[in-house]
């Protein structure tokens, strides 16, 4: 695992070095440095209800990317600090944990097709995966966006249609059940399938996900996102079986976004989702715990959360600082969160280019 690791890093770094050589045949490399703070406060509701106070989605990433040419280009995002940084680290390599390397790529594209490797997300779809980690606001998220190590290494093949309208990709990459990648020799096979037709873009998809040798959870996701104006709806269908027939064993998991947009300044948003299983707990723990979010959801039980808040975008021109308040609930918790916060992307990049576009004007 580390000798493949090794390799990427290695490929990427000569790829780099190659586009600070080649400027007229390459982009220059972007760097976005991205920390987040967050205040989330319990509120209980009854006596049974859950109190105390966290910092939510705190946490500091960055995001490394370019291009080389026509052909080549890189991807890098790192998790370098969360309310539990030491995992992060703990975890490193592993399949079936999150750890500081979300995604490192590789991608050499040709007319309409792509082909992808390295660490990536897996094309599993659904609106809820779309945004990246440190934009989304867990307590208004999925058990399965809380559960799912979601970055596998992999492979992945994309091809976009000749008017745009749609990409279909083929991913092939390691399972989140495996222990360590590739050494597990668990597998996860992926078909997804874009779209945007008007009002209506889908992202649909098809997935086997290995938990044992032999063994697959099939899983379907349908998301959906429906825009008209200033409005938009994202409505995420996903379902995971044992067997294709199956009525004891599976995972159902609907989810609902509304949102409105003011002037590219506010965005005022709810969200609702419902879960239920009715026998093994696929991608949860097997024990509970006091917490907000439960740690897993009982036989045959159902979990629903929903809530709302705003994001506001102060700065002129740019959605690079992004204040947010939210409130939600759920079903397991008796009680109720609060999450104030701001995330910043702040694009180094940018700011060097514009000091030696500043300095050069001043010389002239």
């Amino acid at each position: 695992m580390r000798k493949i690791l090794a390799l990427t890093v290695a490929t990427l770094c000569y790829f780099i070095t190659y586009s600070q050589e080649v400027e007229s045949a390459s982009n220059t490399p972007s760097l976005i440095i991205t920390p987040r703070f967050d205040v989330n406060p319990y509120i209980p509701v009854g006596g049974k209800g859950y109190s105390g106070v966290d910092f939510g989605n705190t946490s500091l990433y960055t995001l490394f990317e370019g291009s080389v040419g026509e052909h080549f280009s890189y991807s890098m995002s790192n998790h370098w600090l969360s309310t539990d940084p030491a995992s992060l680290y703990q975890n490193a390599f592993r399949s079936d944990s999150f750890d500081f390397i979300d995604w490192l790529t590789l991608s050499y594209s040709i007319g309409r097709w792509t082909f992808t490797v390295g660490k990536d997300m897996l094309a599993i779809g659904g609106y809820e995966l779309d945004p990246t980690d440190v934009d989304q606001h867990p307590m208004l998220c999925s058990k399965f966006w809380q559960d799912c190590a979601i970055y596998q290494w992999s492979a992945r093949v994309e091809y976009e249609s000749k008017d745009e309208s749609s990409t279909i990709a083929f991913q092939f990459g390691t399972s989140p059940f495996g222990e360590l990648p590739f050494a597990s020799k668990l597998f996860t096979y992926s078909f997804i399938w874009y779209g945007e037709f008007g009002c209506w873009a889908p992202i649909w998809s098809a997935n086997l996900i290995e938990y044992d040798r032999g063994r697959f959870i099939k899983m379907a996701s349908l998301g959906n996102l429906f825009s008209f104006g200033d409005f938009a709806a994202e409505i995420d269908v996903m379902q995971k079986l044992y067997t294709i027939d199956s009525t004891t064993d599976y995972e159902l998991s609907l989810i609902g976004k509304f949102g409105y947009t003011i002037k590219d300044k506010v965005e005022i948003f709810a969200k609702a989702g419902y879960e239920y299983r009715t026998g093994e707990d696929i991608f949860g723990w097997e024990a509970e715990e006091p917490c907000f979010i439960p740690a897993y959801i009982g036989y045959g039980k159902g979990y629903a959360f929903y809530g709302g808040g705003v994001n506001y975008y102060p700065l002129r021109n740019s959605k690079d600082l992004r204040l947010h308040a939210l409130i939600g609930s759920n079903t397991h918790s008796n009680s109720v969160a609060i999450n104030i916060g701001a995330t910043y992307h702040f694009n180094l990049t940018d700011l060097v280019k514009r000091q030696k576009e500043k300095h050069k004007a001043k010389n002239e």
